[in-house]
């Protein structure tokens, strides 16, 4: 997916405290790094209303927090407690004297409904003067987004975790009428591919709750493991919460390493007990996934009577979509009675997720059982032997007095009555479940998946695939056009963010790729859309930046890196290319360089697309316009060849799903070696042999061509097996130039490529096959890889 770019008008004003794998401060300055003043007030998600006020409330020891309901009183000390950490400021939760206007008071009020301004149960008032806060709402919930507004409009340094001495407590004084758009707002943490402890879990919540975010979404088992304890199957731990090894790099990679440190864990029921209560302090539900029917590895490690085949399954040590699945037998579904009763018991609130997503259906067309199933029940495909299996599942989840919510394949071959869609290839599944009159929630992956890049920087770390940049998860309206003002409205209940964590090992890499993306479905998710604005969100960044910094949080800084583009223009050896360097945000300034150094304060400062000839190296830094502070390097090469915009011929199929154009791709003079792989960046071909005919203006003299296979950044792509170049006068009569050497493509890097003897020449055809054959970690059986190419340089 390509970067989208939004017009922006107004600079970003606020010190910036910045992760040092993403920033680097300049001593110098200049003219163009002059502050703008800041946004009077700062809070994400940005509320209904906000009038501000002259004045502001200056909390000291004698400032008093008072209730009008012991219902609110753990919410208060709850508050009272996170207050006093950084300032020192006991701040003692007394029962109201009936006087909201007393003197340095922080007053809640909790008020009938019947009596409140608004009906959503979230919704609070806000109000802030010289004297007193009151915060006013008619649910404990409502209180407390009163109060995490009101944590937001206190100086950053509020976040620290130990006592801060310098700092003035004040607030501006404001009046806020708030409350949410959708009534879910979530956040999804994949905790089988790579286990996170109790303590990170905690934070996970903490940074939910900071956001008002009200769903917690906790994917507890997966082909790499499982997670929560059944007192009924205790080898589900015992066994499945462990793998032997675990890949490292990317698990389609060529050249395939392992960690065979052993990997896993599991919670104790105490310990998830505690994370539930945890999180319902915070006004937040936590939603437990148990990912059937497919996804089943781990189970069957366990318990592999559940399976179809007769078949020794392991906890995977790599990642991706395997063939085990349970069977739609009897004892199967007694198991997952038995599971779902105890996971039920354990969490209170309305929902159980029962997966449903990516089941191969591989073993039940093996298994006599489902043959004769299908028979029996009259099922016509294997699509509806899986709406089998969830429909009885949605059985079991009801007799729990549950709700089954699933991800959208739970759709395919007809839906359970009681479910409710997490729509997450695109949008499609939401729209279809509403108009069926089923709730959904919208987690289409192109907008709100975090395993994702951020940006196409070469900084970025490892991710699974795709960009999915800020502005693109804060462009995305939960609300499909066609249901907006209508009945079915009422039925797409919110959205929520994905964290899957198969590249993501460790707590600061899960912060990094959650925000601040968590940020923008916060305020999508919570502030009508007509209040909704790019330039306002990047606006306020600075100052959520300076908050994650305070509470320790490793956020991304890719909102600020640079997105290179470049424009061939004219053929040959003597094309240009026209580059265009572009910010998502107006907070900084572009700084780049066209002789391979990297960018500092004394490098140009981009205006205007530039020309450059071939064999260019461009690289590109933005700074931060007050710190001076420099982010994310963008990168972009240009290579001189005799090909460059010559006709191009592909006589073997190109996969256009992605690369719309992959014949610009192997001819623009544009490289993407050394770069994230992106699939619009490569010419991906499927099938055994990749033919192109170069067709020149008039005849050449040429003696080498190479193509690109390897991106050489995170990932390791497979050659081409043999590379055989022709040449022609005329087009159709073809002599053979030579072959590559084999172990030249065995041992190649990033380009494959034959010299020959200078030939002068029209046309040229260059044969490349691919009989690679790898072993599948998902089947086990031999499977071929794809060729992507980039770049046929002919010199």
């Amino acid at each position: 997916m390509k970067l989208r770019l939004l017009p922006h008008s107004i600079s970003l004003a606020s010190l910036l405290l910045l992760s040092a794998c993403q920033q680097e401060h300049a001593t110098s300055t200049n003219a163009q790094l002059s502050p703008i003043a800041p946004p009077a007030i700062s809070i994400v998600p940005a509320p209904v209303s906000a009038e501000i006020k002259t004045g502001q409330f200056v909390f000291g020891n004698s400032t008093q927090l008072t209730v009008n309901s012991e219902k609110l009183r753990d919410v208060a000390q709850l508050w009272a407690d996170f207050f006093n950490v950084a300032s020192g400021i006991n701040l003692q939760v007394q029962s109201a004297t009936g006087n909201s206007d007393e003197a340095n008071s922080v007053s809640l009020e909790l008020v009938p409904a019947s009596e409140f301004s608004s009906s959503n149960a979230e919704a609070y008032e806000l109000t802030v003067t010289d004297n007193a806060i009151t915060v006013r709402a008619s649910t404990r919930a409502g209180i407390f987004y009163g109060l995490t507004s009101l944590r937001q409009l206190l100086p950053p340094q509020i976040e620290s975790p130990s006592p801060i001495n310098s700092v003035n407590w004040v607030v501006p004084a404001v009046a806020i009428v708030d409350e949410p758009l959708y009534p879910y707002r979530g956040m999804h943490l994949d905790v089988s591919r790579h286990f996170f402890d109790v303590n990170f879990i905690k934070r996970y919540i903490d940074i939910l709750a900071f956001h008002k975010m009200n769903r917690f979404h906790w994917h507890l088992t997966d082909d790499q493991g499982w997670r929560i304890p059944i007192d009924a199957y205790p080898l589900l731990t015992e066994k499945s919460a462990w793998r032997d090894k675990t890949v490292i790099g990317h698990t389609y990679d060529r050249d395939v390493a392992y960690n065979t440190n052993r990997i896993g864990g599991f919670y104790s029921k105490e310990q998830i007990r505690d994370i539930v209560a945890y999180a319902a302090e915070r006004q937040i539900m936590v939603i437990p996934e148990i990912d059937v029917p497919g996804h089943a590895a781990a189970i069957l490690h366990a318990y592999p009577e559940f399976g179809c085949i007769e078949q020794v399954s392991q906890v995977q040590s790599n990642f991706g979509i395997f063939e085990q699945v349970l069977c739609p037998t009897e004892p199967t579904f007694e198991f997952l009675r038995a599971v779902f009763t105890e996971v039920a018991e354990l969490f209170p609130g309305e929902y159980l997720h029962v997966g449903g997503d990516e089941v191969k259906k591989v073993q039940w067309q093996q298994s006599p059982f489902v043959t004769e199933l299908m028979q029996r029940e009259g099922l016509k495909d294997y699509h509806e032997v899986q709406s089998y299996f969830i429909c009885r599942v949605g059985e079991i989840v009801s007799s729990l007095d549950k709700k089954m919510l699933g991800w959208n394949e739970i759709l395919d071959g007809g839906i359970a009555p009681n479910a409710t869609i997490m729509s997450w290839q695109g949008v499609e599944g939401g729209i279809a479940a509403a108009e069926l009159g089923h709730d959904a929630i919208m987690s289409p992956g192109n907008y709100v998946y975090f395993d994702h890049f951020q940006s196409r920087s070469v900084d970025e770390p490892l991710a699974i695939h795709g960009i999915t940049p800020l502005s693109e998860t804060y462009s995305y309206n939960p609300m499909p056009e066609q249901f907006a003002g209508t009945e079915k409205a009422k039925h797409i209940l919110g959205a929520q963010g994905q964290l899957w964590t198969e590249y993501v090992p460790t707590t600061a890499k899960a912060e990094y790729m959650i925000l601040p993306r968590l940020s923008a479905v916060a305020e999508i998710t919570w502030t009508p859309v007509n209040k909704q604005s790019w330039q306002s969100f990047s606006e306020r960044l600075p100052s959520l930046f300076a908050r994650f910094d305070e509470m320790g949080l490793n956020a991304a800084r890719s909102v600020y890196a640079i997105t290179a583009t470049a424009k061939t223009e004219g053929s040959g050896e003597d094309a240009k290319y026209r580059v265009n360097l572009a910010s998502d945000t107006a907070h900084v300034i572009i700084r780049y360089t066209t002789d391979g150094t990297l960018p500092n304060a004394q490098s140009p400062i981009y205006s205007e697309p530039f020309l450059v000839e071939g064999d260019t190296f461009v690289r590109a830094r933005s700074q931060d316009k007050i710190s001076g502070n420099f982010y994310l390097e963008s990168q972009l090469r240009t290579v001189k060849h005799k090909a460059v915009g010559a006709k191009l011929t592909l006589l073997s199929e190109a996969n256009t799903e992605w690369n719309k154009d992959p014949v610009k791709t192997l001819s623009d003079g544009i490289t993407s070696i050394d770069q994230i792989f992106q699939l619009d960046d490569w010419a991906t071909f499927f099938g055994d042999e990749v033919v192109a005919h170069i067709t020149f203006a008039k005849a050449q003299t040429v003696s080498e061509v190479s193509i690109g296979f390897n991106p050489g950044k995170h990932r390791q792509m497979y050659p081409p097996t043999r590379l055989h170049i022709l040449s022609s006068s005329d087009g159709e009569t073809w002599q053979s130039l030579g072959e590559a050497d084999p172990q030249h493509l065995a041992t190649a890097k990033n380009r494959v490529s034959y010299t020959f003897a200078p030939t002068t020449t029209r046309h040229l055809r260059i044969e490349a096959e691919n009989k690679t054959r790898v072993l599948s970690t998902e089947s086990g059986k031999l499977k071929s890889v794809p060729l992507y190419l980039d770049e046929i340089i002919v010199k």
